[in-house]
């Protein structure tokens, strides 16, 4: 439906959660939660691609002679990417169906970002997608942002040092050090973002964080400012500018619906 609504201006990001309680909201168990993204992801695929579906699984009832509908766009269902903070079975199920791979990397270092993304690739280049430099890779990251930055990690710190993930933990100079978190100005988050790529290769996709640490809404929209006035436009032309002719964009419906014709053809 929101395909439709949106002509098509739509991706589908999917990530299992870790957050065991509520996993009983919904009857399950997170133990078996990568059993159940496989398998529910396997069961979307044929709804979007198969008119009548007879289906059997393990975690929902059968469905007989099944029609979902509103029907994919042009007959294309939207792209897909599967996020993962640390499962190397997420990262395997997108490089099997040639998805994107969406690495949330917020929390963690970044030796452990590049392990994951060289995975996928490399399973994404296996199963002949194309070459693993070719794999469609997202990345996730968090900015605090002043003009300067020293106002910028004075303004953050408390906010910080209470945060219900990870305040009362490393300090805001250790965790910016560990994890792609940039407090600073405008002009470090430009740079801070551009240097990812030293770690995964060139990559389709970069998501911010910015609703976090308990920032208040008045701050939160001034964040979005900053960051769509001073910083989206420099990486735009940068990753622009930078990626390798034989590495793709990450696809969109109109790619998508003339790859299809042609195979058509």
């Amino acid at each position: 439906t929101l395909q439709h609504l949106a002509d098509g201006r739509v991706d589908l990001m999917m990530g299992r959660g870790n957050t065991g309680p509520v996993y009983p909201w919904f009857g399950q168990d997170i133990r078996r939660g990568i059993d159940l993204a496989k398998e529910n992801y396997a069961l979307l695929r044929r709804l979007w691609r198969e008119d009548v579906v007879d289906w059997e699984g393990t975690f929902r009832t059968p469905l007989q002679a099944f029609t979902s509908t509103p029907r994919p766009l042009d007959g294309v269902p939207p792209f897909v990417w599967h996020g993962s903070i640390r499962s190397p079975e997420i990262a395997e199920q997108a490089a099997f169906y040639g998805d994107g791979f969406f690495h949330n990397n917020i929390f963690w270092p970044a030796d452990h970002t590049r392990r994951m993304v060289r995975l996928y690739r490399r399973r994404y280049a296996h199963h002949g997608h194309g070459t693993e430099e070719q794999a469609i890779v997202g990345l996730g990251g968090q900015v605090f942002m002043r003009k300067n930055s020293q106002d910028a990690v004075r303004a953050f710190r408390p906010y910080f040092d209470n945060a219900p993930v990870y305040g009362h933990g490393p300090s805001l100079e250790e965790f910016t050090e560990q994890t792609p978190l940039t407090v600073g100005s405008p002009q470090q988050v430009i740079e801070r973002t551009l240097s990812f790529r030293e770690s995964v290769g060139d990559y389709q996709r970069q998501l911010f964080l910015m609703d976090h640490a308990g920032l208040p809404l008045k701050t939160v929209l001034e964040q979005l400012d900053l960051l769509g006035e001073e910083v989206v436009p420099v990486l735009r032309r940068e990753f622009a500018r930078g990626r390798p002719a034989d590495v793709p964009d990450a696809p969109t419906h109109p790619s998508l619906r003339a790859a299809r014709e042609v195979s058509a053809a």
